[in-house]
């Protein structure tokens, strides 16, 4: 049952990003802003990634019953996973062509890539017994890309409410002194 709980642990993580992300996001909402349009791709992003994570960590809860220690589990869900994942970036990579966003698009690749590396050398088999592990591994670094897009999001959404209270401080300042 070991496993079990681990993978109920990653999915409520991942399930209360996408609820905290989406809490900062309607609160955060500046009508006619144009980094909306960066705020939501991020949002959008986090939202998937935090949720496919959380589905592949209850993926293959039903199978333990069977095969709590078979390797052959989590191989056959790390396939499972570098197919949605491929197929996810490819979708992604087409609508984010316009879209700059630095450092950030960077890292995120990167993690993306590196989650992708880990779960295909488990469907190859290159952990052995220990084929959880990369399983695992997989489900946390994906999770990290969830929570690097959910700072950003709430970056995003506190430095732009800073300067808005300061431009609002500003103009009450101004009519201050005007009277």
């Amino acid at each position: 049952m070991e496993h079990r709980d681990t993978l109920l642990t990653i999915a409520e993580i991942a399930v209360a990003l996408a609820g905290f992300a989406s809490i900062v996001s309607v609160i955060a909402q500046r009508p006619g802003d144009r980094s909306r349009t960066a705020d939501a791709a991020r949002l959008r992003m986090m939202l998937e990634v935090a949720l496919r994570n959380a589905g592949f960590a209850v993926l293959p809860l039903p199978f333990l019953q069977f095969a709590p220690s078979d390797p052959i589990v989590w191989r056959v869900s790390s396939g499972v996973y570098v197919a949605v994942a491929l197929v996810y970036a490819a979708i992604r990579l087409r609508s984010v062509r316009g879209f700059d966003s630095g450092r950030f698009t960077i890292s995120v690749q990167a993690l993306l890539a590196m989650t992708t590396i880990a779960s295909f050398a488990n469907v190859l088999g290159l952990a052995g017994a220990n084929a959880f592990s990369l399983y695992l591994a997989s489900l946390l670094i994906g999770l990290s890309v969830a929570g690097l897009a959910f700072l950003s999001v709430v970056a995003s959404a506190l430095s732009d409410t800073r300067v808005q209270n300061a431009a609002q401080q500003d103009d009450e300042d101004r009519r201050e002194i005007a009277d």
